[in-house]
């Protein structure tokens, strides 16, 4: 299996003690993806980098990972997302530099990459939209999988409907109290057939398979440190176990442990 991975590779810049660590969603979900996926499953992201201090800071962080890094360097910023942790542990997204993301777009080797996937895997939030019409734009010889990853803030049923037709599987990082949130997410997996699945932090998560509905509770952990990157982890997780047998329970189980451990340490991966 062809796991390809597009998004933001970027540095979790934590505050106020100025702690510098690799992230975003897209290299999140790659490391994780290259622990759970076989060993014979590649998986490869797309990308870019600033030709700032920062990256070289990040492209080491996947040297030697087992990752295939298709990463552009272009004039500019890397991404940066400016981070709070509260005293129980939840992360605060205070700021987000989207830096070279602003500008990126897909070249005939990036396309080329993304059209013969087995699986695309791919973050969407305010600040990359056009990137992201710009990617659903390209025709994919297998599964696509969407992190709606400011659905708590921005819920946009619009977009997520306007490109429905090239999305199987979606995730959406949402609270318990959210119903409503929630109660339409369920409606449009059931119009339309879909398999979305709702993390809901502490209180587990919950899929829906068109008129389906799963529930799953989250793995205790002793003392929840920072919860950067639980969403990216429960992602990886998850579609490791269910494209490799088609187990819905099963992968959010498994969803649910990788998660476990990314918020007892601090940084989103370990």
């Amino acid at each position: 299996m062809d796991v390809v991975c597009v998004g933001d590779c970027g540095v979790d810049h934590y505050l106020p003690s100025h702690r510098r660590l690799s992230g975003g969603i897209t290299a999140n979900f790659a490391r994780h993806a290259r622990k759970e996926f076989p060993s014979g499953d590649k998986i490869r992201i797309v990308s870019c980098v600033g030709n700032d201090d920062a990256a070289p800071f990040i492209l080491s962080s996947l040297k030697d990972s087992g990752i295939g890094c298709h990463i552009s360097t272009l004039p500019g910023s890397t991404p940066v997302q400016y981070i709070e942790i509260e005293p129980n542990g939840e992360r605060r997204f205070v700021r987000y530099d989207e830096g070279v993301l602003r500008d990126f777009s897909f070249g005939r080797e990036e396309r080329c990459i993304i059209t013969k996937s087995d699986l695309l895997v791919a973050p969407v939030y305010l600040q990359i939209v056009d990137l992201f019409d710009e990617l659903m734009g390209i025709e994919t010889d297998g599964r696509t999988a969407i992190d709606f990853a400011d659905f708590l803030q921005h819920p946009d049923f619009s977009l997520l409907e306007r490109h429905i037709d090239n999305i199987d599987i979606a995730f959406f990082g949402l609270s318990p109290g959210d119903e409503k949130t929630i109660d339409r997410i369920a409606a449009v997996a059931a119009r339309y057939g879909k398999l979305f699945v709702v993390t809901l932090g502490a209180s587990g998560s919950r899929a829906f398979a068109g008129n389906r509905r799963f529930d799953c509770s989250a793995v205790p952990v002793d003392k929840v440190v920072d919860t950067t990157g639980a969403g990216d982890a429960f992602a990886a997780g998850f579609l490791a176990s269910y494209c490799h047998g088609p187990d819905i329970p099963a992968a959010m189980q498994n969803g649910a442990k990788l998660a476990s451990t990314v918020v007892a340490n601090i940084g989103s991966w370990s």
